[in-house]
């Protein structure tokens, strides 16, 4: 079985950077987004089990991403 992939979107390159270090340090598979378009796209194109999300980022919010 393969470990979990996760999704951590945020507009900030270093919050991103971070979060994807300590996720892949711990064993997970983890992939970013820098904003709703490309987590969307994401979804669509590969299994995510989690994805960690920015709730205030320009353009499409976390929240409206997350109902999506």
């Amino acid at each position: 079985m393969s470990a979990p992939n996760i999704l951590i979107v945020d507009d900030e390159k270093n919050i991103r950077r971070s979060v994807q270090m300590i996720c892949t340090g711990e064993g997970f598979g983890a992939m970013t987004a820098e904003n709703a378009d490309a987590a969307l796209a994401a979804l669509k194109s590969n299994q995510i089990d989690l994805v960690i999300l920015d709730i205030m980022m320009p353009g499409m919010d976390g929240l409206t991403l997350l109902k999506k």
